[in-house]
C-alpha cells in the first residue's frame, strides 16, 4: 500500500472496480491481467482519462502495483456451509448441556414413597399443668449510677450528624470551668417537663387509702420523699393547720421530725454542700385565716425546721384556707422548680376539709400543675352524704358536753344520698354521721390532679364520725367518686346526659326540702274518752311523712328502673338502688302504720278500751297485716336494698341498706289492758276549829327593803371554733 493512497469508500464519487488511487495527482493505471479480464481480453479502461482528455501513460514499477483478486463464488459458498454447520453443532451442544443441568434439578432418586399416616381421633382428658412462676430478681437502681437524661439520649444521634456536617471551629472551645458564672445559669423559663406536669397527661394521685395512725402516715410521706429523691432534687413544704383542735397532732409531728430527716440522710449532709446543690430543702408554713411563713426561705438546716415548728401560733378564727395557702406558697417558692430543677412536694396536715372551695381550689391546682408540684395530705375521712361532722366537747365552765360542728365534707361534687330517718331502735347515722370511706372532695381533687396521695388518719375530728366507718380500701375503690369536676355546675352538666344519675341527684335535693318525720309513736296509752283522737293524731304524723316521701319519689320518672341495667358506674348504680329502695320502704311503713291506726280507731269501742284494750304497742312484722295493697311495693323495696348489700359489701352503701332491712316492713299491734290506777282513800280530816281573832303587836319598825334580785344566769361557756 502506498503511503498517499486513499480508501475508495471515503471518496464522494463511485469507486471504479480494479483501480487504485495512488494520490490526488497520480494517473489511474489499470493492469491488463488475464486473471481479471480473462485471457485474450484487452483492458477496456486502458486509455480512459477521468478528465476526458488523453494523456500519456506513465509506466509504474511492479513494486508499486497492488494486485486484487476476485473471490470465487463456489469457494465462498463452501465456506458459508462450513460456518453454518459449525454454528448448528455449537448450538446443539449448548442446548444439550442446559437441558442436562436443568434435568438434574427435578429428577432425584427416591427409592421409598412417602407414607400417608392414617387420621385418628384420640380423646384425652386435659391435664392440669402447674404453672411455674418465674422468679424475677429485682434490684433497686442506684441514683448515682443512672445514665444520661432521656432528652440527651434522644438527641445524641442528631447532634452527632450535625457535628459531622458542620466544619470544625477555628478556635478551640472555652472550657466550662473558665466561663463566667453568669453563662452557667439556666434561663428561668417556666416550661413544664415530663408527663407529671403536662396538663394533658397528668399522673393521677390516689385517695381512699385505709385509715392509719398519724405516725404511720408520716412514715409513708417519708417513703414518698425518698422515692422522689432518687429522681431529682426535692423541696418539701410542711403546711400545718393552725387550728386549736390540731395542737396535739402538731406536737407529735414535731417530735418525729428528727427521725424523718435521719432516714432521709438529711442530717449528715447539712452544710456540706452549697444550698443550690443540696438534695433536700425544706420549708414550714402554717395556715388558718392567713398564711404564715415560719421559714423565710427553704433551708437545709434541720435546726431551723425545728424552730419553725416550735414557733407556730394557734389560729382562733375557725377558718382554714388551705387552698389559698397552697396558691401563695407556689407563688413564693415555685421558681425552685425552674431554676434548680427541684421536685416540689407540699405536705398538708389538717383535720378538716378547708373553707375556701371553688375558685381558690382551681387556682391552686393550676399553679401546682404548671410547676409540677405534688400535694400530699394527711387528713380525716368525709361523712357519708353530709358535709358537717360533730365533735363532742366538754366545757370546763359547767361540765356539759356540746356537739361542735366541723366542716368535713362533702365526699362528692354533688349530693347523692337522700335524707331519711330510720324507724325503730338503732343508729340514725346523722350525729355522729357515718364515714364515707373517702377523703373530702376538695382535698381529694387537689391530690388527684397533682399526682399526690391522701392519707386518712385518726385526726381529732374523726371522733365525730361513727365508729363503724372503717372500710377496706380495696372494697371501696370501685365506688370512688369522680374527681374531675371543678364545680357542681360542671358535674350537673355531665350527669344531665344520664337519666338515672339526674334522678338520684333530684331525689337527694328534694329530701332536703321535703323532710320526713322520724319514727312515730310506737307505745300508746288511751282512755275510753280519747282513744279516737289519739289514733287520729298518730295518723297525722305518718301521713305527713308519706306526703314528703311521695314528693321525693316524683324525682324518679316512670320506667327509671330500666336505666339501672344500662348504668355503667357502680357508684351510681348502688346510689340509685339505695335511695329508691329506702323511699319505697319508708312509704310502705307509713301506710302500714296509718292503716293500723285507722283499724284500731274504727274497730274498738269505748267499752273495749275500758275493759281490754287501752295500751297499743307497735312491733315490726314479716308480713303486711294492714296495708295489703302495697305488698308488691314492699317486695320491690326489699329487692333494691338487697341488691345494694350484695353488690357493694363492705361499703357505707351496704351499711345503710342493711340498717333499713334490719326491721321488716310490716307491723303488728299488741293490744293490752292495763287497769287504771285507783287512788287510795285518804285519812279523815280533823274537824275545823273556829277561827279566833288574833291581835298583832308591832315591836319593831319594818324597813322598806326591796325584794331580793334573782341570781343572774350563768354565762354560756366559750366554745372553741374548730
Amino acid at each position: 500500500m502506498l503511503p498517499d493512497s486513499h480508501n475508495p469508500l471515503d471518496e464522494d464519487g463511485p469507486a471504479v472496480p480494479g483501480t487504485v488511487l495512488t494520490g490526488p495527482d497520480h494517473d489511474l493505471e489499470m493492469e491488463n491481467s488475464p486473471e481479471m479480464f480473462g485471457e485474450g481480453t484487452e483492458n477496456p479502461f486502458r486509455n480512459w482519462n477521468p478528465e476526458g482528455t488523453s494523456s500519456p501513460i506513465v509506466a509504474i514499477d511492479d513494486g508499486d502495483v497492488v494486485e486484487l483478486e476476485l473471490a470465487d463464488e463456489l469457494e465462498t459458498d463452501g465456506i458459508g456451509c462450513r460456518l453454518g454447520v459449525a454454528g448448528t453443532a455449537v448450538s446443539l451442544l449448548l442446548h444439550a448441556w442446559v437441558i442436562f443441568n436443568l434435568s438434574g434439578l427435578f429428577v432425584e432418586p427416591n427409592d421409598t414413597a412417602p407414607s400417608v399416616p392414617p387420621i385418628e381421633t384420640v380423646m384425652n382428658e386435659p391435664e392440669d399443668l402447674e404453672e411455674i412462676e418465674e422468679q424475677i430478681d429485682y434490684e433497686l437502681a442506684n441514683p448515682d449510677e443512672r445514665e444520661l437524661e432521656v432528652r440527651e439520649v434522644i438527641n445524641s444521634t442528631s447532634v452527632g450528624i450535625a457535628q459531622n456536617d458542620n466544619p470544625k471551629p477555628q478556635a478551640p472551645p472555652t472550657p466550662e470551668l473558665e466561663r463566667p458564672p453568669t453563662e452557667l445559669q439556666q434561663a428561668a423559663y417556666d416550661i413544664p417537663e415530663g408527663i407529671e406536669v403536662d396538663d394533658r397527661m397528668v399522673v393521677k394521685g390516689t385517695v381512699g387509702e385505709a385509715i392509719v395512725q398519724l405516725e404511720s402516715a408520716l412514715d409513708l410521706v417519708t417513703w414518698e420523699i425518698a422515692n422522689n429523691l432518687k429522681e431529682r432534687k426535692v423541696m418539701v413544704v410542711w403546711m400545718l393547720d393552725a387550728s386549736g383542735s390540731l395542737a396535739n397532732q402538731r406536737k407529735l409531728v414535731q417530735k418525729r421530725l428528727k427521725r424523718i430527716y435521719g432516714e432521709l440522710d438529711a442530717l449528715e449532709r447539712s452544710g456540706q454542700l452549697p444550698m443550690r446543690d443540696q438534695p433536700l430543702l425544706s420549708a414550714v408554713v402554717s395556715y388558718g385565716q392567713k398564711t404564715n411563713y415560719l421559714t423565710k426561705a427553704p433551708t437545709d438546716q434541720f435546726s431551723k425546721i425545728e424552730e419553725a415548728f416550735a414557733a407556730l401560733k394557734p389560729d382562733t378564727s375557725g377558718q382554714e384556707n388551705v387552698f389559698t395557702a397552697i396558691f401563695q406558697v407556689m407563688g413564693m417558692w415555685g421558681h425552685f422548680r425552674n431554676k434548680q430543677g427541684r421536685q416540689i412536694m407540699l405536705v398538708a396536715i389538717t383535720d378538716e376539709a378547708g373553707d375556701d372551695h371553688g375558685a381558690p381550689l382551681e387556682a391552686a391546682i393550676a399553679r401546682c400543675r404548671r410547676k409540677g408540684a405534688k400535694a400530699y395530705v394527711i387528713g380525716p375521712s368525709a361523712p357519708f352524704g353530709a358535709r358537717k361532722g360533730y365533735v363532742p366537747y366538754v366545757a370546763p365552765e359547767n361540765g356539759k358536753t356540746y356537739q361542735l360542728p366541723v366542716d368535713l365534707g362533702p365526699d362528692a361534687a354533688i349530693p347523692t344520698q337522700v335524707r331519711l330517718p330510720f324507724w325503730f331502735g338503732g343508729p340514725q347515722y346523722n350525729r355522729p354521721p357515718l364515714s364515707s370511706g373517702f377523703a373530702p372532695y376538695a382535698l381529694a381533687r387537689m391530690v388527684t390532679e397533682t399526682g399526690g396521695i391522701y392519707f386518712m388518719s385518726n385526726m381529732t375530728t374523726m371522733a365525730g364520725l361513727a365508729p363503724i366507718g372503717h372500710f377496706d380500701a380495696a372494697s371501696m375503690r370501685p365506688f370512688e367518686p369522680d374527681y374531675k369536676y371543678s364545680s357542681p355546675a360542671d358535674c350537673l352538666k355531665d350527669i344531665a346526659k344520664h337519666p338515672l344519675r339526674m334522678a338520684v341527684y333530684n331525689a337527694s335535693m328534694a329530701s332536703r326540702q321535703f323532710q320526713a318525720n322520724s319514727t312515730p309513736r310506737l307505745d300508746i296509752r288511751v282512755t275510753p274518752g280519747n282513744f279516737k283522737q289519739v289514733a287520729s293524731d298518730a295518723q297525722k304524723s305518718v301521713a305527713e311523712s308519706a306526703l314528703m316521701i311521695n314528693q321525693i319519689l316524683q324525682a324518679f320518672p316512670r320506667g327509671i328502673e330500666q336505666a339501672y341495667h344500662t348504668e355503667l358506674s357502680p357508684r351510681w348504680r348502688v346510689a340509685f338502688a339505695l335511695a329508691y329502695g329506702r323511699l319505697l320502704a319508708q312509704k310502705v311503713r307509713c301506710m302500714e302504720y296509718n292503716y293500723a291506726c285507722a283499724q284500731l280507731k274504727n274497730d274498738l269501742t269505748p267499752q273495749d278500751v275500758r275493759s281490754k284494750s287501752n295500751h297499743w304497742i307497735f312491733r315490726p312484722d314479716d308480713k303486711l297485716n294492714y296495708a295489703s295493697p302495697l305488698k308488691k311495693i314492699a317486695r320491690e323495696a326489699t329487692g333494691w336494698l338487697e341488691k345494694v348489700v350484695n353488690e357493694a359489701p363492705g361499703t357505707p352503701f351496704a351499711v345503710m341498706a342493711a340498717r333499713e332491712l334490719k326491721d321488716p316492713l310490716g307491723l303488728r299491734v299488741i293490744q293490752r289492758y292495763v287497769p287504771p290506777v285507783q287512788r287510795r282513800p285518804g285519812r279523815p280530816r280533823a274537824a275545823a276549829t273556829p277561827n279566833r281573832p288574833r291581835v298583832l303587836f308591832a315591836n319593831k319598825k319594818r324597813k322598806n327593803t326591796p325584794p331580793p334580785r334573782p341570781a343572774p344566769p350563768p354565762k354560756p361557756p366559750a366554745l372553741p371554733k374548730l
